[in-house]
């Protein structure tokens, strides 16, 4: 009998060590792709023969980044979002900044139903040869699920997620048909590996944005058109102007912001070279912590643990919808 257990024993020991070092050694390779890929920058005019490009959310942070990197590289960009000064602002900032580029503006909202958004969006590039798409309009909107009006988080999650569907289904044709190389990117975050308990919608919206990016991906390469989703640790934007009400787990991550035009450059040095790219120590140990804990046990650990974090204690203790409500 002591035979058969050790035997056993040496069977599972074994295996679990060489799944352990596959997965991580398979980690590493693609980080060692990543770090060699920084080292050679792209330009994405040549490598695209691009024209023009489309940028969700390129009135601040990310996308203006993306939008000034573009330019520097001679490509017109037409900026997509929000009706606000900042939208305005940023137009007028890069017709002065880059007087030999091209820019278009199209004020819309992403997160309003029935795809409204898109009669704008074709309209205003309909006699546009688009090469290159950026998707990277999205938002956080803290409190608990219960606690926020449906009609917020059907707009969070169309914002974040829902909208690159549709954009993505019109330029993708579009850059099928004129039969050319081509660029569809996505802003996901490194949240998306994760439950994320008082911001209900933002983990798994960005949890699809990368399925959805890897899954096309693999249909389009053989056109010509590279797919990238890039996983951002905290950046310096208007992230933290978030919509609800203050998380103090959020707040504490300032301290390790980057800055938008850093993840610019990571996104401009993955186009073509890999599909799923992970910037910062944040997204690094996540990824790492679902190579070392199995997810559905990790997921009970945080399912557990939860109500005894201070923010959720907090807005549990303020909440209409949990007042009473103890297990």
């Amino acid at each position: 009998m002591n035979i058969i257990f050790g035997a056993l024993w040496w069977v599972l020991s074994t295996v679990s060590l060489l799944v352990g070092l596959f997965s991580m050694v398979t980690y590493l390779v693609a980080a060692a792709a990543q770090q060699l890929a920084m080292r050679i920058p792209q330009d994405l005019k040549k490598k695209y023969d691009a024209e023009w490009a489309v940028v969700t959310g390129a009135s601040s942070g990310i996308g203006k980044a993306i939008t000034e990197k573009l330019a520097q590289q001679g490509i017109n960009v037409v900026l997509v979002a929000l009706e606000d000064p900042g939208l305005h602002s940023t137009f007028a900032e890069l017709q002065k900044k880059y007087p030999k580029r091209s820019f278009r503006k199209v004020a819309v909202d992403l997160g309003v139903e029935e795809m409204r958004y898109m009669s704008p969006i074709i309209e205003a590039t309909q006699d546009l040869d688009v090469g290159l798409l950026f998707n990277n309009a999205g938002y956080l909107h803290a409190g608990l699920f219960t606690d926020t009006e449906v009609d917020r988080l059907r707009a969070n999650l169309e914002c974040n997620a829902g909208c690159a569907i549709p954009i993505t289904h019109h330029f993708l044709r579009k850059m099928l048909e004129r039969q050319r190389r081509g660029l569809v990117a996505f802003t996901s975050s490194s949240a998306g590996y994760l439950p994320g308990p008082t911001a209900t919608l933002y983990s798994p919206s960005k949890a699809f944005l990368t399925n959805f990016a890897a899954t096309i991906a693999a249909e389009v390469r053989h056109a010509g058109i590279h797919v990238v989703v890039i996983h951002p640790s905290p950046v310096n934007t208007n992230f933290f102007k978030y919509k609800g009400p203050k998380l103090s787990t959020i707040e504490a991550t300032r301290r390790l912001v980057a800055p938008p035009s850093y993840i610019a450059d990571q996104l401009f040095a993955s186009a073509g070279r890999l599909t799923v790219w992970d910037q910062g120590m944040t997204s690094a140990a996540f990824r790492l912590l679902n190579k070392i804990i199995d997810f559905q046990f990790l997921t009970e650990f945080i399912v557990r643990i939860a109500s005894l974090c201070g923010d959720q204690k907090r807005l549990v203790e303020a909440s209409k919808t949990h007042r009473g409500k103890r297990a």
